[in-house]
């Protein structure tokens, strides 16, 4: 009888997690803007930027590019990011925001609710070297919001796992972003 009871239980238990995720996700529409594309901007630092900042909830994130885009009406922009970026504390955060902020396509990482897209060593024992040699990886996010006519500050801000080293910090290197917008 015992048994059955559990059973029963897991049965109950799993029919109640699928329904609330499928309730989430009912909940939340997607998010879209349309619009004709007339101006296109660019911004890089061929240098590259080592991150100093570790990632937090206080919205401390590091500076890493930044330009101003001028838009002739109401519409759409949209944002592409790119570059290699090297690991040296299990992950690197990114935000591209304008006028303060986020762009569609970013999401708070479990435990945070600043919007960000994030690049990792991978979990497997397979990669388990990665800890240890510091990868680079690309990256490449695109980004999208709607814009009101007039001039705005876009940013691409930055941050490393919890526990940066001094001597060995994360680095973001060939970062481009890349804005089309009306």
């Amino acid at each position: 009888m015992n048994q059955r009871n559990n059973r029963t239980r897991r049965i109950a238990l799993a029919a109640a997690l699928f329904t609330a995720a499928w309730t989430v996700d009912a909940r939340n529409p997607q998010v879209q803007c349309q619009g004709q594309a007339k101006s296109i901007a660019a911004v890089t630092k061929p240098a590259g930027h080592v991150i100093t900042t570790p990632y937090s909830d206080t919205l401390t994130l590091q500076p890493l590019l930044s330009t101003t885009i001028h838009t002739e009406a109401d519409g759409c922009v949209i944002a592409s990011l790119s570059g290699q970026v090297r690991i040296t504390d299990n992950f690197v955060v990114f935000q591209v925001r304008i006028d303060g902020v986020p762009l569609q396509g970013q999401s708070p990482l479990i435990g945070f609710t600043t919007p960000v897209v994030f690049v990792a060593i991978d979990a497997s024992t397979v990669n388990d070297d990665e800890q240890f040699i510091d990868p680079t990886k690309a990256v490449a996010f695109n980004f999208f919001g709607s814009l009101p006519r007039g001039s705005h500050l876009v940013e691409v801000l930055g941050a490393g796992g919890s526990a940066i080293a001094a001597e060995n910090p994360p680095t973001a290197t060939h970062l481009v972003l890349t804005l089309v917008h009306r």
